[in-house]
């Protein structure tokens, strides 16, 4: 039974932060008595969900987050010195969100190569919070049986209900500094683009335009960490661990027995059991955090798990006559993320950035007082977002989604960037290290023709649209540089290409990856090989998809799931 009441709400979070910030104070070694029927590892877009459900229906569940807490609902601390004095912190003020480039100590993943978000919420606590539903061509493209958009309709039905969005963030709904959404918006409309209420219309991805959909509510990051998490806490059965890092599943043979833990700061250590017979282990990670511990629970390549072997983990590894061989790390993706900067004299900047440390007062005092103003909407001012389909000569419809924000190398200027989600035919790899960190071996962008082709084109039809555009500049590409050349000109790697919404690392599917099949989960999501191991996060992605991963993630997560309390115990 969910709470409705607020006052119920916030009570059960406030006595179980309590609860939480007297366990993560020291390390804890793990008691053997303490069994769970879930232990899941990951608290973002996955994990959480995932622990609201299976603590509905009943069963005792383990939630295990490496990092610390993020937003102040959930006892977190990192803050400017303006907030002192509130229950906020940086991961709650949307104006904020980009401070994790300027200063990610302490809030990004230091075992992996790319930007990842290492507190509790995951990258639902620390991205620009945008929210909207997937195209039916998301799933129906690249998900097998059983996961097609027919097949998503509740799941999809659940999270909207929970978190629906918002176009207007600030309390007020006042949208603040439209200025950059006005012209450019203005200009896609004037070229006979659609404007549509993305939420509304999640099948209408073909030169449409609209304000972007955030999660936030109240004026304050939103969320699973306000939703979902927060139901969860009020049950008995769910159970917390912040500052704990999970070393590996322990299993004999196809059998999970529990997770091997260790302090981070805090936290438990020792190994953690799974309810004996019935007892379920899920990976929610992310797609380099559950690859990680899929390889150091002896599940992967050989030439990977060999990497493990002869690491630290050498002597506690599982025995190699256990290994389970499966394409970990096969099958990376990523949104191609193509950036374009134009200027033009109505677009007016504000300095999120500078907002840490000297807020303009007045603002500030609208945030603090009445959660209204640009602090309210997310940094730098996103806006508008767009949309369109352009069909390959192999007959694949690509889908490209456009985000747009108020920032660049003038005052005046607008960096808009293309994102090639699905359709895309490129993949890469993620590998092991004998450091154990991940790393991105092989960048999946644009290793085919086709992708490049369609890149290219859908570069050429928006400088089309902005052609007419009276005192518009082209900053990149310069004007004499035509779209081939300005697309042939940038690397193809993370860099310059990354968006960081890493996919498909442990790929869902009916072949059966020990048998030269491409898939490491079946339709249930349970580890081929295993009885009892289970991976639900964008790791199992097929292939990319247009939607924002979170909002897509989330969905995955409810459905799964369904499907995993429908398994026989």
């Amino acid at each position: 039974m969910h709470i409705t009441s607020k006052a119920a709400v916030a009570t059960a979070a406030a006595s179980f932060w309590v609860q939480l910030a007297a366990a993560q104070a020291t390390c804890s070694n793990v008691t053997a008595e303490k069994t769970y029927d879930y232990i899941i590892v990951g608290s973002g877009a996955g994990g959480i969900p995932l622990a609201d459900r299976l603590s509905e229906a009943g069963k005792t569940v383990l939630l295990i987050e490496k990092g610390p807490p993020s937003t102040g609902r959930w006892g977190g601390t990192m803050k400017p010195d303006w907030l002192n004095g509130t229950s906020l912190t940086r991961f709650d003020v949307p104006g904020l969100c980009n401070q994790i480039w300027a200063d990610p100590t302490g809030v990004s993943c230091t075992d992996v190569d790319q930007m990842a978000g290492c507190v509790l919420g995951g990258g639902t606590a620390v991205n620009a919070g945008l929210w909207w539903k997937p195209h039916p061509e998301d799933w129906d493209v690249n998900f097998p049986t059983g996961w097609q958009s027919k097949d998503l309709v509740e799941a999809t039905g659940k999270v909207f209900g929970r978190i629906p969005g918002t176009i207007a963030p600030s309390v007020d709904g006042v949208r603040y500094l439209s200025q950059g959404f006005d012209m450019l918006g203005g200009s896609l409309k004037a070229a006979g683009w659609e404007y549509v209420v993305a939420n509304n219309n999640p099948e209408k991805k073909n030169r449409t335009y609209g304000h972007s959909t955030f999660m936030y509510s109240g004026g304050e990051r939103g969320g699973p960490l306000a939703t979902y998490l927060v139901n969860a806490a009020s049950r008995p059965s769910f159970t917390l661990w912040t500052h704990t890092i999970a070393k590996r599943v322990v299993r004999t043979g196809g059998l999970a027995t529990g997770v091997e833990v260790e302090c981070n700061g805090g936290g438990h250590a020792g190994v953690v059991s799974v309810t004996p017979k019935t007892g379920r282990v899920i990976l929610a990670a992310g797609s380099f955090g559950s690859a990680k511990l899929l390889w150091r629970s002896g599940i992967g390549t050989v030439d990977q798990l060999n990497i493990v072997k002869n690491s630290t983990d050498g002597p506690t590894m599982i025995s190699s006559d256990q290994w389970i061989n499966l394409p970990v790390g096969y099958n990376l993706n990523d949104h191609v993320g193509t950036d374009i900067e134009i200027s033009h004299p109505d677009v007016v900047f504000y300095d999120y950035y500078g907002a840490w440390k000297n807020p303009i007062p007045e603002d500030k005092e609208k945030y603090l007082s009445a959660r209204i103003g640009p602090l309210a909407q997310a940094a730098p001012n996103i806006g508008p977002i767009f949309w369109e389909t352009i069909k390959g000569a192999d007959g694949v419809n690509r889908h490209f989604h456009w985000q747009s924000r108020v920032e660049g190398t003038l005052n005046t200027s607008m960096t808009v960037t293309q994102y090639l989600g699905t359709g895309s035919t490129s993949r890469g790899r993620l590998t092991i290290t004998r450091q154990l960190n991940t790393i991105v071996s092989t960048p999946p962008y644009l290793r085919t023709d086709n992708d490049k082709a369609a890149v290219v084109q859908s570069l050429i039809n928006l400088q089309k649209v902005l052609a007419p555009v009276q005192g518009l500049s082209w900053i990149t590409p310069k004007p004499n540089v035509t779209a081939e050349q300005f697309i042939a000109s940038v690397p193809a790697i993370p860099a310059r290409r990354g968006s960081n919404h890493w996919t498909g690392t442990a790929k869902i599917g009916t072949d059966d990856g020990r048998t030269n099949g491409t898939a490491v989960v079946d339709l249930n999501t349970k580890v081929y090989g295993t009885e009892n191991l289970f991976v639900v996060d964008a790791s199992i992605f097929p292939g990319m998809i247009t939607a924002n991963p979170s909002a897509a993630i989330v969905i995955v997560s409810e459905h799964a799931a369904k499907k995993i309390l429908a398994l026989p115990a």
